[in-house]
């Protein structure tokens, strides 16, 4: 009995930090922070301008 207290107690643990992770750090965990969805935008407009015939600035 003792042991599934421990086991419950590590699982809560565990929840927790990944919890604390997720909402603090999200790319970390596969959730789309606020940076991605920055870079997801910023692709988009480059997209439409590759559509729209203009080109992009060359890499650097």
């Amino acid at each position: 009995m003792e042991l599934i207290w421990i086991l419950i107690g590590f699982f809560a643990l565990c929840t927790m930090v990944f919890i604390v992770i997720a909402i603090f750090l999200p790319e970390w965990v596969g959730i789309t922070g606020k940076k991605a969805l920055e870079i997801q935008k910023h692709q988009q407009t480059d997209e439409n301008k590759q559509q729209d015939g203009e080109k992009s600035p060359p890499l650097e």
